[in-house]
């Protein structure tokens, strides 16, 4: 009985220590030139680089982010091995920049997992990731689910969201 108490004890203390809360940790704003140094980020250079959109797109793209109130926030995680992640990132990425979009209008939210404190929680509630939204001004105006990306029409998707 006198080695039973304190094995209770230690066990009891070891057991309180133990914690099954999640710590909500900050999104990580990336810019395109961190994007492709940062090694979570190793797969993108190669992503972007494969991908050629459709010229039309492009054109869409362009004559379409005119009005300097148009902002775009992509929220994405590294080392997601889905293809919206994988392949719709840096098509979407690659589209922007044959479209000479300024990227300072472009946010970049690297996060671990969609519960992670980002700067529009206020407005978004993150399901999944990635999750690409656009905004006119302090609205959102349209959005991009990687349920509608069939791995060939990331340029067209990016051109719809943005003529909205």
């Amino acid at each position: 009985m006198k080695t039973f108490l304190p094995i209770l004890l230690i066990c009891a203390l070891v057991l309180g220590s133990c914690s099954t809360e999640t710590t909500d940790l900050p999104a990580e704003q990336l810019t395109l030139t961190e994007l492709t140094t940062i090694p979570g980020y190793a797969w993108f250079p190669a992503e972007m680089s494969a991908y050629t959109p459709n010229p039309d797109m492009v054109n869409i793209v362009m004559a379409n982010f005119v009005d300097p109130v148009k902002k775009i926030c992509i929220f994405v995680k590294p080392s997601c091995a889905c293809s919206g992640t994988k392949r719709l990132f840096p098509q979407l990425i690659k589209t922007m920049v044959e479209a000479k979009i300024d990227m300072s209008r472009v946010e970049i939210w690297s996060m671990r997992g969609a519960s992670d404190k980002h700067p529009y929680q206020s407005m978004i509630q993150l399901t999944d990731l990635p999750a690409i939204y656009f905004f006119q001004g302090a609205n959102i105006s349209a959005t991009i689910k990687d349920s509608e990306y069939n791995n060939l029409n990331a340029d067209s998707l990016l051109a719809n969201a943005i003529v909205r």
